[in-house]
């Protein structure tokens, strides 16, 4: 009889193991689907944004078309900016990263969703041999990133750990700052580009806010055009995670404390379309 019972016991024990075991897995199944989908709505919602761009500028040409036919001897008005927004297509990566050091090994994180638009004046490859000599020149650029588009990643861009992915989160303030901005307050033309190159080299200064603190920095970008798809812009910059008043991770592991470094490297890609033009492909 007490074989019987400590039997039983046993195959109740395993199966509450069992049971618990899979209700963890279809959690997790379910936390990762809505995950997924949060990104989704939010790669939407980007999308939906230069949309509302294009059907803004659409609409102010019209007024203008209606405004010249009824008084024909005003000149027309023209604007020196032309304006782009983000956009997305099969094919081409938007990419942001950011590359730090810890007493374990180094790390990195990655996004793909950049949203925002830019307003870009003469001195800018707007078009095939365009010219212009260094300086300052006329541009007006935001940007944001989703915080939570940005995944811990293995060097070869497989994903690395959830558990690291929800230590960031909640360092960059998450549920309260629900994005990292960027808005640009000069730039600056610093070499010409020989006439067989669509790269342009500028200095590019602005304001970047994480975690709801905002620094100026100053970057190094490159300016690329490609007539078939739009304008990518490319930088890198170092920074340290204490000048936005983040204390750099340590958390334990088998007890034993991961130190991170302060330091880190932001490198991006990000690509604008003309407003107005057709987007093919997205």
């Amino acid at each position: 009889m007490k074989r019987a019972l400590s039997i039983c016991g046993v195959v109740a024990v395993t199966a509450l193991i069992t049971y618990l075991a899979v209700t963890r897995y279809l959690a997790q199944e379910r936390a990762a689907k809505l995950d997924r989908a949060l990104m989704d709505a939010e790669g939407r919602a980007i999308q939906l944004e230069a949309d509302f761009e294009a059907a803004k500028q659409r609409l102010a040409e019209l007024t203008k078309e209606g405004q010249a036919a009824r008084a024909a001897a005003a000149p027309p008005r023209t604007t020196s900016l032309a304006r782009y927004v983000a956009f997305s297509r099969s094919g081409l990566t938007n990419l942001v990263r950011i590359e730090g050091t810890s007493s374990v090994h180094d790390w990195q994180v990655e996004g793909h969703l950049i949203g925002g638009s830019a307003e870009l004046g003469p001195g800018l490859p707007i078009q095939p041999g365009a010219a212009a000599g260094p300086g300052p020149v006329e541009a007006k650029v935001s940007v944001f990133i989703p915080v939570r588009s940005l995944k811990s990643v293995e060097k070869d861009g497989r994903l690395y750990s959830d558990a690291m992915d929800e230590i960031m989160y909640g360092k960059l303030l998450e549920p309260a700052n629900k994005r990292i901005s960027y808005t640009l307050t000069s730039l600056t033309l610093k070499e010409k580009p020989s006439e067989t190159t669509n790269s342009w080299l500028y200095e590019a200064t602005g304001n970047l806010c994480v975690a709801g603190v905002t620094n100026a920095i100053t970057m190094p970008v490159s300016v690329s055009l490609d007539p078939a798809v739009g304008i990518q812009f490319a930088g890198s910059v170092k920074a340290k995670m204490t000048d936005f008043k983040i204390e750099p991770p340590s958390p334990s592991l088998a007890g034993v404390s991961i130190k991170t470094g302060d330091e880190v490297t932001l490198r991006f890609v990000w690509w604008v379309k003309r407003v107005g033009e057709a987007q093919a492909g997205r």
